[in-house]
């Protein structure tokens, strides 16, 4: 299997790197602007380009990594060189018909990966055009699972799944900037505050993960009469997390939605 990666930032990058090591893959084809900045991911199944319309042509699968605002641009780039062939499109705020009426004779997938999929742990949502064949599902899912899992949903809610998993990697790290600061300031060293509030979050995500309990039930576990948690969770809602963390998934839904808007009312 032959795949163009057509944007070569971070996510790009991640993605060619974790598809390159399948050996179902014989050959990656990056693009960017400046191939030079990624010359560093050249191998003997990655090369790098510049050239779209070569890497579209070169390819059985194209994979779609640039940003929406230069999607119209690389989208009409590539019509030609696209058609009949699956293509991925990891594009925020591009929906699928807006993809398929930019290329018509492709078979398009719609999805959201995070930025974890640089350590192969990506959470991807992804949502299926209406040409996909029985082989395309297989393939989207193959390629989805070469940097993390992956979940099947409804279109409507990629807006929604942008603003929790796309930037939830944010709001994760300023939870875990902010245990360091409070670490530091009760006397801890910043490595082991840093090394403790890491480790906390991945083991407290590993267990909701592997035993399937509601988080609810995993903080009332920890959550003594009179003890330390209680006190610590009085704090944190009396300083509203909860609704902070609401508030900005609901901020960063509306701010993709009016992105979105933007791209469809656009001229083809």
């Amino acid at each position: 299997m032959k795949i163009a990666v057509l944007g070569g930032g971070k996510i790009g990058e991640a993605v060619a790197r974790n598809v390159a090591a399948s050996p179902r893959v014989s050959n990656v084809i990056v693009t960017r602007r400046n191939p030079k900045s990624i010359k560093r991911l050249e191998s003997k199944k990655i090369q790098v380009t510049s050239d779209n319309r070569r890497a579209a042509g070169r390819s059985d699968v194209i994979i779609l990594a640039v940003k929406a605002g230069d999607a119209k641009q690389l989208l009409s780039e590539v019509k030609s060189q696209a058609s009949g062939k699956l293509v991925i499109s990891l594009m925020a705020a591009v929906s699928i018909r807006r993809l398929e009426s930019a290329l018509p004779g492709s078979r398009l997938v719609r999805t959201m990966p995070n930025i974890a999929a640089t350590i192969g742990q990506a959470i991807t949502a992804y949502s299926f055009g209406s040409k996909l064949r029985p082989e395309d599902v297989e393939t989207t899912k193959f390629i989805l699972g070469c940097f993390g899992e992956s979940i099947e949903v409804p279109e409507n809610l990629m807006n929604a799944v942008t603003a929790l998993s796309g930037s939830g990697p944010a709001y994760i790290a300023m939870v875990i900037e902010s245990l360091v600061s409070a670490g530091l300031m009760v006397g801890l060293p910043r490595e082991l505050a840093l090394k403790l509030a890491t480790k906390t979050l991945t083991g407290t995500a590993n267990m909701l993960n592997q035993h399937g309990i509601h988080p609810a039930e995993l903080r009332d576990s920890v959550t003594t009469p009179a003890g330390t948690t209680i006190a610590g969770i009085y704090e944190l809602e009396k300083g509203s997390l909860r609704t902070s963390i609401m508030n900005a998934v609901e901020a960063a839904t509306k701010a993709a939605e009016r992105v979105a808007k933007r791209f469809e009312e656009e001229p083809t």
